[in-house]
């Protein structure tokens, strides 16, 4: 965004997920409020499809425009990121993001701290309250596909459970399909054995789960990453290595309040780039979307955009 630009002269482009009832319902007074409001042009576009805000978002940043928000929940703002990331402008033209969380765990709206009040959106656009911050890149080796993220890519358990919802029908709800297939995949989920490599560390074993973290939580207020900040350049790298149910469960308490966890086979890293490998093909997802398998390479892309959210404290 050009900071000599007025606030009046500002475009606004809100990428809904159609498929969010909360989105929908919350649409028509959204488009009221920022027509009334803002004085610059406003664009609500709405999804028709899995991945659709992809296309969206790089249509958009490509037609120009200061401000794109995503309103749904950490998968529809991981499409818009990819579709921004996609498109052919230069980084210091891209659009500030934004995000009006209402999907069903909302875990990177946790980190940063912003609510699905559209007053408290308007403020933040009104006062131009924007921070840099980084983003996560991956690549996959197989195929050689390049998907960014915004809060945590996972593999093990965590990739494994997200591509079986895909699969699902839903019917139980996200919230309910999510606690179904994550008991499920306990139950029946072969740990593989896993080897993480950075540039001061490796880790090698038995994986239950890893977390690559951007943003605090996942999984449903699960905070996984307690240390990581958005604009450190570093990832904050979880392990549950060898872990039974029992254990992990103990520790939902803990992971819950956000608090480091004093385990044998739970370790945490910082990396700035991470190798994963593994003699049996380990899935991979990003803000809770099925991104691939291993191997891949997943690092820091410092600063990359500007997210409207207030400053980060410690």
């Amino acid at each position: 965004m050009n900071p000599n630009r007025t606030i009046t002269r500002m475009k606004i482009v809100f990428i809904v997920n159609r498929k969010n009832n909360r989105a929908v319902k919350m649409l028509p007074g959204l488009e009221r409020h920022f027509r009334q409001t803002n004085p610059g042009p406003v664009q609500f576009l709405t999804t028709e499809r899995k991945k659709h805000a992809i296309d969206l978002a790089r249509e958009s940043a490509e037609n120009g425009c200061d401000y794109m928000i995503a309103v749904g929940g950490d998968g529809t703002l991981h499409e818009v990121i990819n579709g921004l990331l996609q498109s052919s402008l230069p980084a210091h033209k891209y659009p500030v993001i934004g995000l009006l969380p209402c999907g069903s765990a909302n875990d990177f709206a946790r980190t940063v701290h912003v609510s699905d009040s559209m007053e408290d959106l308007a403020h933040l656009i009104e006062t131009q309250t924007a921070q840099k911050i980084d983003l996560g890149q991956i690549v996959l080796k197989q195929t050689g596909e390049v998907r960014y993220f915004i809060n945590i890519a996972g593999a093990g358990l965590g990739g494994e459970v997200v591509q079986k919802m895909e699969q699902s029908s839903g019917m139980l709800g996200p919230g309910l399909n999510y606690f179904r297939h994550i008991f499920t995949g306990f139950l029946r989920y072969v740990k593989k054995e896993v080897r993480c490599t950075s540039s001061g560390w490796q880790w090698k074993g038995r994986l239950l789960q890893m977390a690559v973290a951007n943003g605090r939580c996942f999984g449903n207020a699960l905070c996984v990453a307690p240390d990581a900040r958005l604009t450190d350049g570093l990832f904050q790298v979880t392990i549950f290595g060898d872990l039974s149910v029992w254990d992990y469960l103990k520790n939902l308490g803990n992971l819950k309040k956000g608090v480091r966890i004093n385990h044998s086979q739970i370790t945490y890293y910082n990396a700035k780039e991470v190798w994963l490998e593994s003699k049996v093909p380990c899935s991979i997802e990003a803000d809770g979307e099925y991104v691939g398998l291993t191997p891949a390479t997943l690092r820091v892309l410092p600063k990359a955009i500007s997210f409207l959210m207030p400053p980060e404290t410690s």
